[in-house]
């Protein structure tokens, strides 16, 4: 009975967190109400907080929920193997792939959560610092291919700045031409990365 208890509470908190996604999406953090939220799931007011603190502790443990996936993903790609090419395509085409299935949620991580300070307390700094490493231990682990002086931790700061901006301009939508797309983007970023933009 009480494995039925806890996967009916779970069900319930994801149910709160994708309605929270959509009207956050919608609204911004700043505009939404708890109550907008409730209206959203389907529930009463007060039952949101039977299952988070408030309005920031939905924010946070989605975008905490949304990069744990994030994490997991990327120390797969890393533990697959092959071309440092390979390895950052997969992980560019990965962010810009979930811009593709699940725009609002992506929407709500970048605008609402990177971008402001307020959200940048220490559980999710952590996640932050754990992507930074991660990716720093895949270019790292390539350093033979590497120009003379590179350093792998800002080379990993610097990728992943570029998929940010360019994750920002799909959601701004108007920031983009219209021939750019997840696809050309992903190879847009890695190629520039890796190669530059001045010919030899």
């Amino acid at each position: 009975m009480s494995d039925k208890r806890d996967a009916a509470f779970e069900e319930k908190r994801r149910a709160i967190l994708r309605a929270a996604t959509k009207v956050f999406a919608q609204k911004g953090y700043t505009g939404t109400r708890v109550g907008d939220i409730a209206k959203e799931a389907g529930i009463a007011y007060g039952l949101i907080y039977h299952y988070f603190a408030n309005k920031e502790d939905i924010l946070n443990s989605l975008f905490q929920g949304t990069w744990s996936l994030t994490l997991k993903v990327l120390e797969g790609i890393h533990e697959e193997g092959g071309t440092l090419r390979t390895k950052l395509r997969k992980i560019a085409g990965f962010f810009l792939e979930a811009w593709s299935l699940q725009p609002d949620v992506v929407e709500v991580v970048v605008l609402e959560v990177i971008r402001s300070p307020k959200f940048l307390e220490a559980a999710n700094l952590e996640a932050f610092q754990k992507t930074f490493m991660l990716l720093e231990k895949v270019i790292a682990s390539h350093q033979d291919q590497l120009r003379e002086g590179t350093d792998p931790r800002m080379a990993a700061v610097l990728f992943l700045g570029s998929l940010e901006i360019l994750l920002t301009g799909f959601v701004a939508r108007e920031f983009l031409s219209e021939g750019l797309n997840t696809e050309s983007g992903a190879d847009a970023v890695v190629d520039t990365f890796l190669y530059g933009i001045v010919g030899s």
